[in-house]
């Protein structure tokens, strides 16, 4: 080799060497920049997760996985639809008192309208958390020669969901990972109590793009439970017979643990029996609030052809990495009902902790 040739070469293997250099110091400022701007969440993640840990030592947790009828009825009375000219009562608007007194039903509310004979009736509204009065005039309809408010309400909520976990020890149980809704909106439904059914899946609506699947059931008047609680990582409340949960008790999987790749869910179908199913954890949202924390999918073949992935009535559906619980489905992906989202189990069971 001439002496030209190795100048070359040496020239080339520095300047190789200086784009590592440059590459590794990019890479460490930009490392450095993401532990800057996340520090706050950072920590708030290693608290909460040593929170969570002190409470569960105090609690036996095993797995759910089976379908139950969720009954909800709502604090006040919810508005749903509007068809009035003002804009004095939104959509998501809690109708709490009609004048100064307390409503809890739909039929409450109809009966105040059809005694006002046309004059303006007091509303105490909650909406988003804040209450205030507002004073509404009834219009006539002339077809019925009846008043109304020119608003659809509700005052209860009904469906299928399944349990992630029970605390064996004092029967407190976590539900479906996200809040019951009403509305196009998402309002939280603010419910004075509620309870867990027994309930027998029927059929399956299988899930396609676009088009989101369902476990179809039958609610029963078998009221298995109370529901103290409605937020946005879950359903929570207590059931009366220890007797007939699973005894076999699992530990959780921090956060902080959950690796990228297989792991399994349990859910019930139309055979009514919970089994599992394989899953791959595509990506871990450490820092993410809510209820949206991990994106999953569905790999099981024999899910896949019977669900084509997560539907409705899945919510709920424990997570299991390990041997260990990690978090409960969510949501579905509209256009890839393969995919969807996970919550942390931790965030449930502060949620749960919160509340009692």
């Amino acid at each position: 080799m001439n002496k030209l040739s190795k100048i070359f070469i040496n020239i080339k293997n520095n300047i190789n060497k200086r784009k590592l250099i440059v590459t590794a110091f990019i890479v460490s400022v930009l490392v450095f920049a993401y532990c800057i701007l996340n520090y706050n969440k950072l920590v708030a993640v290693y608290n909460l997760q040593k929170d969570i840990e002190k409470k569960v030592e105090s609690m036996d947790i095993v797995l759910g996985g089976n379908t139950v009828g969720i009954k909800l009825l709502a604090t006040g009375v919810l508005v749903v639809g509007v068809d009035r000219d003002d804009d004095l009562i939104k959509i998501g608007d809690i109708i709490l008192e009609v004048n100064k007194t307390k409503i809890e039903s739909n039929d409450e509310l109809i009966k105040f309208v059809n005694e006002s004979n046309g004059n303006s009736l007091d509303l105490k509204i909650n909406r988003q958390g804040k209450e205030f009065n507002v004073s509404v005039t009834p219009k006539k309809d002339e077809l019925t020669n009846s008043y109304k408010l020119e608003m659809w309400v509700k005052d209860s909520s009904a469906g299928v969901g399944t349990i992630t976990f029970y605390d064996k020890k004092t029967g407190s149980f976590g539900a479906l990972g996200h809040a019951v809704t009403e509305t196009k909106e998402n309002y939280i439904l603010p419910i004075t109590s509620g309870g867990i059914t027994k309930t027998e899946i029927y059929s399956v609506k299988k899930g396609e793009p676009k088009s989101p699947g369902e476990l179809k059931g039958t609610l029963t008047n078998d009221t298995i439970g109370d529901i103290a609680g409605n937020t946005d990582k879950g359903v929570y409340g207590k059931v009366y017979d220890l007797d007939n949960i699973n005894s076999n008790s699992i530990k959780i999987l921090p956060k902080s643990k959950i690796k990228e790749g297989k792991a399994s869910i349990f859910c019930t179908l139309d055979d009514n029996e919970i089994k599992e199913y394989s899953i791959e954890i595509e990506k871990v949202l450490l820092t993410s609030s809510g209820n949206k924390n991990m994106i999953i999918k569905i790999t099981d073949k024999n899910l896949l052809e019977k669900t084509g992935g997560i539907i409705q009535g899945m919510s709920g559906s424990p997570i299991v990495q390990d041997g260990k619980l990690v978090g409960a489905v969510t949501h579905v992906f509209l256009n890839d009902p393969t995919k969807g989202y996970g919550v942390f189990i931790e965030n449930m069971i502060d949620d749960m902790c919160n509340l009692e």
